[in-house]
């Protein structure tokens, strides 16, 4: 029998005290484990909805910056994502990462998803969300976090790798990290027995924040570009069968051969196998589809139980919510020439423009009126002004923009 609903008292102090936490984005796991309790037992969704709206509205939280690890924890949930698309599929690419944590609320907490497990459900990658911190040195992490290229040793120390200098930045599980003087961090086994099979696997974790791309050369020789908003998550040594890596957002791979270690990337639900080749994978949380780019060698997809292999020149693209790989050629220039400081847009509507911008500049992004559904293409200069792209795109005469501090508005 379904569970009888109460009416939910908008008044109690507890609820609003409880609202304003979970928008604020101070609340404890304890108190978002109430909060989900009390709206579970509400049959007027639409109320809570409308109170939640005005306190987001009503407060700076706008302003926060919200936890990495619950960012990639909120937007990778298949019932976030099934959620989000099933309500209007455009709502994804439009939300900001600021305002996340209320539509994740709305949509999740609201629908009765449970978020208070949700949010802090153990995804299985070693690492479970963390509770909020309100404390100084927390809001200064976060912002450094969300500014620089961050590295996150196995004990979970951070290095601010843009701002260190080149040369020893210390030692991980026997394995020692420097930076050289273009910028790189190399991974350096020579005092380690990479040969020991019962060794246990140590990770690290970079992340780069908008408009920053940075290089790494891992263990094994293998280099990895990764562009703006991405991370890459990475044993220290390659001691298991497989050289395993996991992808969020974009990167580029030159892989070190080894026929007796097959090395793999696991990009959302795609998982890309090669022994030495050239390849660019595109796994944006908030993009629809996933894509491998193969530029040299050969490299094998697999999603589910599909699986594909591609010669160069070809790309393998996998949609949300789909186990069906689909194979299609494609532009080098246009997968390529993002680690070379351009942009390369063809073909491409200006929603998917403007995320691509947002990454880069760290705007968010508004839509005022029709907008054209006209595609768009050219070749920019990553380190040209946003006001200097945004005035070639309106040179087309089917799009104008408005900047106002960190705000985009994209107009007919």
């Amino acid at each position: 029998m379904e569970r009888l609903k109460t009416i939910i008292n908008l008044e109690n102090p507890r609820l609003q005290f409880l609202l304003k936490s979970l928008v604020d984005n101070t609340i404890s796991k304890e108190e978002l484990e109430e909060l989900a309790e009390m709206l579970d037992q509400s049959g007027d969704n639409a109320i809570v909805h409308s109170e939640m709206k005005s306190i987001w509205e009503d407060t700076d939280s706008s302003n926060n910056n919200l936890n990495e690890d619950l960012y990639a924890s909120i937007v990778s949930n298949p019932r976030f994502l099934k959620s989000i698309e099933k309500k209007n599929p455009k709502v994804f690419g439009l939300i900001n990462r600021n305002n996340l944590m209320y539509y994740a609320a709305a949509l999740l907490l609201i629908g009765s998803f449970g978020l208070g497990l949700f949010l802090y459900q153990d995804q299985d990658t070693g690492n479970n969300v963390k509770q909020y911190a309100s404390s100084a040195d927390s809001n200064k992490e976060k912002e450094n976090n969300i500014e620089h290229v961050v590295l996150t040793l196995s004990d979970g120390k951070k290095i601010i790798l843009d701002q260190a200098q080149d040369g020893h930045l210390t030692k991980d599980d026997n394995t020692v990290i420097s930076k050289i003087s273009d910028g790189q961090v190399v991974y350096n086994l020579s005092n380690l027995n990479s040969g020991n099979k019962d060794a246990k696997l140590v990770y690290n974790t970079i992340s780069t924040p908008v408009g920053k791309n940075y290089q790494l050369i891992l263990a094994d020789g293998t280099k990895v570009w990764l562009n703006a908003m991405s991370s890459l998550k990475f044993p220290v040594s390659f001691a298991d069968k497989e050289r395993n890596v996991e992808l969020v957002g974009e990167g580029y791979f030159e892989v070190a051969s080894d026929k007796n270690k097959p090395f793999m990337v696991s990009a959302r639900d795609m998982k890309i196998g090669v022994l030495g080749t050239h390849f660019n994978v595109s796994a944006y949380l908030d993009d629809i589809l996933v894509k491998a780019s193969l530029v040299e060698g050969a490299i094998k997809a697999g999603a589910g139980t599909s699986s594909i292999y591609l010669k160069p020149g070809q790309q393998a693209v996998l949609r949300n919510g789909s186990e069906q790989i689909s194979v299609q050629r494609f532009n080098s220039e246009e997968v390529m020439d993002w680690k070379n400081g351009y942009f390369v847009f063809r073909n491409e509507s200006i929603d998917e423009i403007m995320k691509k911008i947002s990454r880069w500049y760290n705007v968010d992004v508004k839509y005022q009126g029709n907008i054209s559904e006209e595609a768009f293409g050219g070749k920019y200069l990553k380190s040209n002004s946003l006001s200097e792209l945004l005035s070639s795109l309106e040179l087309t005469g089917t799009v104008k923009f408005k900047i106002d501090g960190r705000r985009v508005t994209v107009m007919q």
